[in-house]
């Protein structure tokens, strides 16, 4: 999850400072002001929910075959896969909303 944009709130504006009146390049802005660039945020938080789901996966896989007989481990494993899931979901659903509100502004 997106955990930290960066110590400046005016890098998600392009407003540093009250000098600045047309905001530069986005990315550009961020990565040199030592901010996180949103979009590697949001694919690095992809990534560590397949790899929650990979992970769930595997731990089911040896319980059920006998490998393994740490059923609490996968309970565990199952629910950190269900969560980081669910809060993707959450994400997601939030990005459409804000997608909407934008699509219908008045021009």
């Amino acid at each position: 999850m997106v955990t930290a944009i960066g110590a400046n709130p005016g890098l998600l504006t392009g407003l540093e400072s009250p000098n600045v009146t047309r905001p530069g390049s986005g990315a550009a802005q961020a990565e040199s002001a030592g901010g996180v660039d949103f979009g590697k945020a949001m694919a690095s938080a992809v990534d560590r929910t397949e790899q929650y789901q990979a992970a769930s996966d595997q731990k089911v896989y040896e319980v059920m075959s006998g490998q393994d007989q740490d059923y609490a481990g996968m309970m565990v494993a199952l629910e950190e896969a269900n969560i980081t899931l669910r809060a993707m979901g959450s994400v997601r659903d939030k990005f459409v909303e804000a997608y909407q509100s934008i699509w219908n502004m008045p021009v």
